[in-house]
């Protein structure tokens, strides 16, 4: 029931939200605009995205190739249903959890499952702040005084804190007593078997770096494939802004206070984009039809699920006495 009314509220703040922008365009020109983009045009962004996930199962691949084997397309059937589960479902079951569980029944291994995982969704995050921070270097003087510097900055400072706990044994030990304190179904145990996992990457560098590679690559795939649709909306940025625009209006899509970041991203879209000759009917087009085509390309995540044996064949298998997540014991 709460997963259900927190749905809700989202729904309720990005409906809002996008009917604040809309008022304040003029609606033809937004339809002009967006119906002159040629379908090629959408096809060809819609392969672009589809690689850049290629690429994120390749990462996903890497990370898990010293621990298990597991097929390139085994992974990519995993990935894409965890995205039509965070495209779709975004707060009743993430993406991540479907993904962590798929791969725990390939393999029995729920540590490994998860800690792979975290190390993807981290590996992403660290280029998309250094691929912010490089471009906020010659792009300041465009977001000075509007606040979005001073979000960065703090963003910024809270990851490398995290990174600092997480990487540095001495400040996870400290981590770990201040923890300790916090008796809470067990967490403080299931926090350490999930860390002296991921602490086994830091034997493998050439992994670390391998999969930092990866995760440019994707951030630069997505940021050329707004920079291409944003070129077919009639739109004359330089590709020098998206990629601080871009990564800037994907950290504040993450805030978990609208559906899938609607309404929030499409404000940063025209409030960003605008500064620099953009319409605003141009950037409310472009953010919109990005997001329907990395939603209809996650349809085929929804058709795989389906192919596997959707929510029935989750909830038989759940049944099924095999081993407890994190474990490789028996139940």
């Amino acid at each position: 029931m709460k997963g259900v009314i927190s749905t809700l509220v989202k729904i309720a703040v990005s409906a809002v939200i996008l009917y604040a922008l809309f008022s304040k365009i003029d609606l033809r020109v937004f339809w002009d605009t967006a119906a002159s983009v040629p379908p090629y045009a959408i096809v060809a962004v819609a392969f672009l995205f589809i690689g850049t996930q290629g690429v994120s199962t390749l990462r996903w691949s890497i990370i898990l190739k010293k621990d298990m084997d597991v097929s390139y397309f085994r992974l990519l059937s995993i990935y894409f249903i965890g995205m039509f589960f965070n495209n779709f479902l975004p707060t009743m079951v993430g993406g991540d959890i479907v993904k962590g569980y798929f791969l725990y029944k390939s393999s029995q291994r729920g540590d490994i499952s998860f800690a792979s995982i975290f190390m993807d969704r981290y590996s992403g995050f660290t280029a998309l702040m250094a691929v912010t921070a490089l471009a906020l270097i010659p792009g300041y003087a465009l977001i000075k005084g509007t606040g979005l510097a001073a979000f960065f900055i703090l963003l910024f400072g809270g990851f490398v804190c995290a990174s600092l706990v997480i990487w540095v044994g001495p400040l996870h030990t400290w981590a770990m007593r201040l923890l300790a304190k916090v008796h809470f179904y067990g967490i403080n145990k299931k926090i350490d078997t999930f860390y002296n996992v991921l602490m086994g990457y830091k034997d493998y560098p050439d992994v670390l770096v391998k999969i930092f590679i990866c995760s440019v690559f994707v951030q630069t795939g997505v940021i050329a494939g707004h920079y291409f649709l944003g070129r077919q909306l009639g739109m004359r940025v330089g590709i020098g802004y998206f990629f601080l625009f871009i990564p800037l209006t994907t950290v504040i899509s993450m805030l978990p206070i609208s559906l899938s970041g609607l309404g929030i991203r499409e404000g940063a879209f025209i409030f960003l984009f605008t500064r620099v000759g953009a319409a605003k009917e141009q950037a409310i087009a472009l953010s919109l039809m990005w997001f329907a085509i990395m939603a209809i390309v996650s349809i085929v995540g929804g058709l795989e699920y389906l192919r596997l044996g959707g929510r029935r064949k989750m909830e038989d298998e759940t049944d099924t006495p095999h081993g407890t997540p994190g474990t490789n014991e028996p139940r």
